[in-house]
């Protein structure tokens, strides 16, 4: 079943838009294998939100991060920790 609300639309957009810099080689993206899964407890002293302001000013984090200046969006919880703990 597909969700078709408005939130799935700014979620299409949003990865549709990510895909487009990686095309570009503006962004990348790791390999599954490369990935460093890690699980975060969901308190808030580890909210994204939280942390998101913090890891934008690391080029090298932000190279797997849709760009924050075309949407005010915060990336997914799991896709940030798990970027985060790999590089």
């Amino acid at each position: 079943m597909v969700n078709k609300g408005k939130n799935s639309f700014h979620r299409t957009f949003f990865v549709i838009d990510f895909l487009k810099q990686v095309f570009r080689d503006e962004k990348k993206l790791l390999t599954l294998n490369e990935v460093k899964y890690v699980h975060v407890p969901h308190y808030d002293e580890l909210s994204v939100k939280k942390f998101w302001p913090i890891f934008q000013e690391d080029e090298t984090f932000m190279a797997y991060m849709p760009n924050p200046s075309l949407t005010q969006r915060i990336p997914e919880r799991e896709y940030f920790w798990n970027v985060a703990n790999t590089v």
